[in-house]
């Protein structure tokens, strides 16, 4: 019932609340210039995230010629799709994302296969170490350290700890949106993805076994491109870093209340994006404020 409302509102709804939204977001920062980087490394809860959050900012860096490898984090066994046996949920989830490998560009994947829903309890970052001692990456990114899912809070803070521990230190560390938008003013880095934003969404098709819809992510593309005067079409947006700013920001939040998932709500359909960037909007500031 719920889903057929909503359904049979969007289009009166979207563009409405695309327009208000455009006007929330108005602002005239600068487009961030894609850096020079030879090694880029995208740490991924779940397969799709790195789609969802960075999928035109990885085909760029596929474009300049930098090498990219995808980290996934969880073995998407616990994903919220349709019923169906776990194994076999996890091997479809890989062939989806290894069908958007030459959409995206990225050269490289590994799976840390930790279980799906579960990162809270993950007591070392030592394999995240390791794979950053090995890849060496000019630049990391990584979920939000502030997020609705606890499994991307979670992978970030691994990130954070993992940082500190790692013999090699990246230039840039960027934080990605998925499903709990960042407040404008904490939003310091904007890619231009207006050439990419076709096979972004392309690759968004390809994940049928999940059965949220996509959409709003799609739209805040557009929406978030308001920020600059510059005129995209569409863009992506991050938290940028330095690795010591990423980890005293972990540190702070730390000790804080980290179950997002009661405070914000998800981002991923059009229909319902005012809710999910005006709920406990106050209190999401005084979260970044904090950190």
């Amino acid at each position: 019932m719920k889903q057929a409302l909503m359904k049979n509102a969007a289009p009166l709804l979207n563009p409405a609340i695309k327009a208000s939204l455009k006007r929330f977001y108005k602002a005239d920062k600068p487009l961030t210039p894609l850096e020079p980087a030879q090694r880029v490394l995208v740490f991924a809860p779940h397969i799709d995230d790195e789609t969802i959050g960075l999928g035109g900012t990885i085909r760029r860096y596929a474009d300049s010629g930098a090498q990219i490898t995808i980290a996934i984090i969880t073995d998407g066994k616990n994903s919220n799709a349709a019923p169906v046996e776990a194994d076999a949920l996890a091997e479809t989830r890989k062939q989806e994302l290894r069908s958007i490998q030459d959409l995206l560009g990225f050269t490289d994947v590994r799976y840390l296969d930790y279980p799906d829903s579960e990162i809270k309890h993950v007591a070392s970052s030592e394999r995240f170490v390791e794979l950053i001692d090995e890849i060496q990456p000019d630049t990391v990114y990584t979920t939000s350290l502030i997020d609705a899912h606890p499994d991307h809070v979670y992978s970030a803070h691994l990130v954070a700890d993992a940082l500190k521990h790692s013999k090699h230190s990246p230039s840039i560390v960027r934080e990605y949106e998925i499903n709990c938008p960042v407040p404008p003013d904490a939003i310091n880095c904007i890619m231009d993805i207006s050439d990419q934003f076709p096979l972004k969404q392309r690759a968004t098709e390809a994940f049928k076994s999940q059965v949220i819809a996509f959409d709003g992510f799609l739209a805040l593309a557009e929406i978030k491109a308001a920020q600059t005067k510059e005129s995209p079409r569409y863009v992506e947006t991050f938290i940028e870093n330095t690795p010591q700013r990423f980890i005293e920001a972990a540190d702070r939040l730390k000790t804080g209340d980290r179950h997002y998932e009661n405070h914000f709500k998800q981002a991923n359909r059009t229909v319902t994006l005012w809710w999910a960037i005006f709920k406990n909007l106050k209190l999401k500031k005084a979260i970044y404020q904090s950190r």
